[in-house]
């Protein structure tokens, strides 16, 4: 996860090709500085997948940090989002298990985080999947 700080996202950025499907929330407006991208793959996991634990979706953050699953919860709430975390997942990112991140950005932005959470956690495992809440 981003930086301590990211507590607001002032941009956000959805983006898929034939491999995958993105969502990035940037700090800023200027795509320098901290961020989180979430993703998913276009296609249902291997058997490699899943013997390696790559059978769900994917973290990463400016620091180089990429954990495979570890959102326990994720609640949207008007302008807010909260992510749980599973201990390990937090300690590769570097937060705390749980986070609070104010969507700075206009209506129709929200929507499209809420779509693109929606369809990036609920790929993959099903037993690593996180429990959703007004997304």
């Amino acid at each position: 996860m981003p930086s301590p700080g990211f507590e607001k996202v002032s941009r956000v950025i959805v983006e898929e090709n034939q491999d995958a499907f993105m969502l990035c929330l940037l700090r800023d407006e200027t795509s320098e500085g901290a961020y989180l991208i979430l993703q998913c793959s276009q296609t249902p996991p291997t058997a490699s997948d899943v013997a390696n634990g790559l059978d769900t979706y994917c973290l990463l953050d400016q620091n180089g940090a990429v954990h495979y699953g570890g959102v326990t919860r994720a609640v949207l709430g008007g302008s807010r989002l909260w992510l749980s975390f599973t201990d390990e997942a937090a300690e590769e990112l570097g937060v705390l298990g749980a986070n609070s991140i104010t969507l700075a950005v206009p209506p129709r932005d929200t929507r499209r985080v809420s779509d693109a959470l929606r369809r990036i956690f609920t790929h993959g495992n099903p037993d690593r999947l996180p429990r959703l809440v007004g997304i």
